[in-house]
């Protein structure tokens, strides 16, 4: 059953085969006590690569390329350990700089750009958990961080500042088994105000971080809803 964040929406409402060998023309007697080989399973990044979102899955209008924050050079910050501030508050900020919740076993982000918005760049971050880590993960931090900076914080990391305005609650998509969607504003150091809008969805031990930042029409009512459907459908 889907369900939501409790806590977040509470205060924004308010302010993861047996491989069988094959045949030959003569069938040969298995040796006492064997078993079937077993194929090997795909590691967490390999799993997060293969179900992260693709053109395919998003069709005509939407283009989707490789982003690691990681490697940019002008990146805010490229990982939540470089980001200093009120700590309750770090994970809404690294969310929003494309940076997995909490400790994932694997994450990978994409950028996806739709010809309904131009200007509009839809970040997609997948990242895979340990068994119930990912629930923890947003029962406990998420819940944490809109509890305590949903009425507005700053971060800082590398000497640039970033002020987050409050957030305002948005409709939750009927996706995964629980969700939390928000949307705000947050302003640079030395430099103009950026509108954002964030979806979070759990899907069993992975989490799906969208966030849509920039463009004129970013406002438009559905614009993170088909990436997200699309993402979640490949999710198992």
């Amino acid at each position: 059953m889907k369900r939501t964040t409790a806590a977040a929406v509470s205060l924004l409402t308010s302010a993861a085969i047996i491989s069988l060998a094959g045949c030959s023309g003569t069938a040969t007697a298995s040796a006492p006590g064997a078993t079937a080989p077993h194929k090997r399973q795909p590691t967490p990044a390999e799993r997060v690569t293969a179900l992260l979102v693709t053109p395919g899955d998003l069709g005509t209008g939407y283009s989707v390329r490789e982003f690691d924050p990681a490697k940019g050079k002008s990146v805010f910050a490229r990982s939540a350990r470089e980001i200093t501030g009120d700590g309750p508050c770090i994970p809404l900020a690294a969310m929003t700089h494309q940076l997995p919740l909490g400790t994932p076993q694997a994450h990978l982000s994409r950028v996806v750009s739709t010809d309904e918005a131009p200007g509009t760049r839809i970040y997609v971050t997948l990242a895979t958990y340990g068994q119930g880590m990912a629930m923890t993960a947003m029962d406990t931090l998420l819940a944490d961080a809109v509890q305590g900076c949903s009425l507005g914080f700053t971060v800082k990391a590398h000497g640039t500042s970033e002020l987050y305005y409050p957030f305002e609650p948005e409709d939750t998509p009927n996706v995964g088994d629980e969700a939390l969607a928000y949307r705000g504003a947050v302003t640079e150091e030395g430099g103009g105000t950026r509108p954002i809008r964030t979806t979070v969805v759990r899907h069993g031990d992975t989490i799906t971080v969208c966030t849509a930042v920039g463009g004129a029409r970013i406002a438009r009512p559905g614009l993170l809803a088909p990436v997200i459907e699309a993402q979640d459908a490949k999710l198992p």
